[in-house]
């Protein structure tokens, strides 16, 4: 069997091998990581974009589709909304078994984002924390926004949100340790600029009773320009309605949110 390390490798060569689940030493870990303050402002600030972006475009959300859900973080604040059905979509079964246990209101479904295929329509589908970045070729990413525009409804709205190649320069510079309960975390990144990938690298040490437990996690992402990600959802037949600039880094964007919608006909 192969490691996850040999895995990405040939992933990368064949992108139709299927995907190793790089969470699955994290599922249980992730809630405890995303609990800071600073990560919690972002689920915050995309649950305020997407209903003013609903009352700017009066759309009437019945459908809400979370791909990329993690731990449901981002999908099972929307259960509280009368009215909506919501579904969260993820690869990774170790987050999974981590948002089951949090929320039975929520739709849960085993899915790549390549290969979506909920029978259903939405009028809104959201991806965050900068989950198509992990996305490390250009073709299969093309692919999910197509899928996406097979799922969304007319006048249906799209919100994702990116990091930006300045980000993942300025993170490789910078090594982090912390402590999160019981918990240790080192995060140390690299970045590749011919390839514009970046690892990040986490290293964490467990409380098991007396000792710790040592789980080592590695990630990968590809920065994308703004213009790739138009082209894209173009070639997909969406349109882009809006980007804001959700971080900045010594003045240059950090990270962006997308707002995309798909076309009404006639």
């Amino acid at each position: 069997m192969l490691s996850c390390d040999e895995r990405h490798k040939v992933e990368e060569a064949n992108p139709m091998v299927g995907p190793c689940d790089p969470y699955a030493d994290f599922g249980d870990l992730y809630d405890s990581m995303t609990s800071d303050s600073s990560i919690q402002a972002y689920y915050r600030e995309w649950r305020h974009f997407l209903l003013e972006a609903l009352r700017r475009y009066k759309v009437k959300c019945r459908v809400f589709i979370d791909i990329a859900c993690g731990t449901g973080n981002t999908t099972i604040p929307w259960t509280k909304r009368r009215g909506w059905t919501i579904f969260g979509v993820d690869r990774s079964p170790a987050m999974l078994r981590q948002a089951r246990k949090k929320s039975k209101r929520v739709r849960w479904y085993r899915q790549d984002l390549g290969r979506l295929n909920l029978k259903v329509g939405a009028d809104v589908v959201t991806c965050h924390f900068d989950a198509l970045n992990h996305i490390l070729v250009h073709r299969d990413l093309q692919q999910v926004f197509l899928n996406v525009a097979r799922m969304l409804n007319e006048g249906g709205l799209f919100q994702f949100d990116m990091n930006t190649e300045y980000w993942f320069r300025w993170l490789r510079t910078h090594e982090k340790i912390f402590r999160l309960g019981p918990n240790f975390m080192m995060a140390w990144n690299t970045y590749n600029p011919e390839r514009r990938l970046a690892t990040f690298h986490q290293l964490w040490f467990v409380r098991k009773t007396r000792l710790y437990e040592k789980r080592e996690i590695r990630v990968r992402e590809r920065a994308y320009t703004s213009a790739e990600i138009r082209g894209m959802i173009n070639k997909a037949g969406l349109g882009l309605l809006k980007i804001d600039i959700q971080r900045k880094i010594e003045g240059k964007p950090a990270r962006l949110l997308y707002l995309v919608g798909k076309p009404r006909k006639g």
